[in-house]
């Protein structure tokens, strides 16, 4: 490990050239070493082929991918590599490409598990979650991670499948992640892929022109990691109320609702009384939508009858730092269009207030340029970008970020606790995985 697999070495081997066996061989060969302009080949790059290139790329039978991963195996026997060998021809393999024949869906997920199982394949981590599209610099850090695991893998450093494998795999990438490399300009691989998928997003759109003039004067304020801005808790109240409660188990109503006696209590403590107390959260919108906030961001959850706190939970109420955390990581996810909106409206905020009017009207031309459509097919219209900037608003009033002026005002501002977790919820989504197409 690795394996090297020069011409010179392997086609006098292959001969005579009207074998079966060393025609399948051939196939792999190329395949594997690009007709042997990359001869050196690694662990990863072995079961990569074996379990998603050979049954998903070469387009014949089962029978014919079992005799292609067995001749390869014979090859590699004759040049020495035993190990190698036995992964070919062994039952991980044989099984993979089984599932392949079975469909694409549990081709893929026999595939993941191999990958996952055999300890080569770079794990997400809390400092970097691999994107399933990469850019240039990223793929060249993923195979420069599969390649330290490999020789850590041989070093004895862990054994997959051995008890506490998984955490010792995870600090040998921890100790790559966070190492300045010449390469990369001594810069550490996660600050390189970083800043590649910064780049991408402000600049990858070379066809968006309204986008990169739109992101260009906030570009400075998201180059880097955020920490929880100063008395965070006392920023998001209502979000920890929300959790205090929670923390409480209470009991739920058939609806599974709160008791209508807590509803009425919250509202009663933030000052949302409307005309009356309210009968239960179908009175109470704003309560609704906290609720539903904290369980998108997997700080609660109602289990047999009850509300109660999730472990990431747990650790928020107990650290503002977590749940500060957690909130901007919620308002980051997603790829639909109310994170889309929700993302050109911090950009825009960050620039300084604005009224909803002018806001739209900047956004929707945005939106246009990137080709978002109705999913009927038509044309995108103001109302469609007014209804869900209100959906992008809300959670983000309720937790104070943002204040938005009621009727007549159409003021939208972020407040100082707002434009701290805005750069935070931007980096995030600046600096996130790419996502598969597959």
């Amino acid at each position: 490990m690795p394996f090297d697999l020069p011409a010179e070495h392997v086609l006098p081997l292959l001969e005579p050239q009207d074998s079966t066996r060393s025609m399948d061989a051939r196939s792999a060969w190329d395949c594997l070493t690009a007709s042997g302009d990359a001869p050196v080949v690694t662990l990863h790059d072995l079961e990569y082929f074996l379990w998603y290139q050979l049954p998903a790329k070469f387009l014949t039978s089962h029978a014919e991918h079992r005799a292609i991963a067995l001749a390869l195996g014979d090859l590699l026997e004759d040049l020495g590599y035993a190990d190698a060998a036995a992964l070919c021809r062994g039952p991980v393999t044989m099984h993979v490409l089984a599932e392949w024949d079975r469909g694409r869906s549990s081709g893929y997920r026999a595939l993941r598990k191999s990958l996952e199982e055999s300890g080569v394949e770079p794990p997400d981590t809390d400092e970097l979650a691999w994107g399933g599209i990469m850019g240039t610099v990223e793929a060249s850090v993923f195979a420069a991670a599969a390649t330290r695991l490999e020789e850590a893998l041989v070093a004895g450093e862990f054994t997959p499948g051995v008890r506490g494998w998984r955490r010792a795999q995870a600090e040998v990438m921890h100790r790559f992640l966070a190492r300045p490399l010449h390469w990369l300009d001594e810069r550490t691989p996660q600050v390189a892929v970083r800043a590649e998928r910064e780049r991408s997003w402000a600049e990858g759109h070379s066809n968006r022109p309204l986008r990169q003039a739109f992101l260009h004067d906030v570009r400075d304020q998201i180059r880097r990691p955020r920490g929880a801005p100063e008395a965070a808790a006392d920023r998001m109240r209502p979000l920890v109320r929300i959790l205090e409660i929670a923390g409480a188990r209470p009991s739920l109503t058939q609806a599974g609702y709160l008791p209508p006696r807590m509803v009425q209590e919250f509202v009663a403590e933030f000052g949302w009384e409307d005309h009356r107390p309210p009968r239960s959260e179908a009175d109470a919108p704003v309560v609704m939508m906290l609720m539903a906030f904290a369980k998108e961001a997997a700080l609660v959850r109602r289990t047999r009858g009850n509300l109660g706190l999730t472990e990431v939970g747990r650790r928020a109420v107990a650290d503002p730092a977590v749940l500060w955390e957690q909130v901007v990581k919620t308002l980051a996810a997603g790829n639909d269009f109310t994170y889309a909106v929700r993302e050109l409206l911090l950009v825009r905020l960050l620039r300084g207030a604005s009224e909803r009017g002018p806001v739209e009207q900047e956004i929707e031309s945005v939106l246009r340029e990137a080709g978002w459509r109705p999913s009927d097919g038509g044309e995108l219209t103001r109302d469609m970008v007014s209804f869900k900037l209100w959906d992008a608003i809300r959670p983000m009033d309720l937790i104070g970020m943002l204040k938005a002026g009621e009727w007549p005002d159409r003021s939208l501002r972020l407040t100082e606790f707002g434009i701290e977790s805005a750069r935070a919820v931007l980096w995030h989504r600046a600096t996130a995985p790419g996502q598969s197409l597959e």
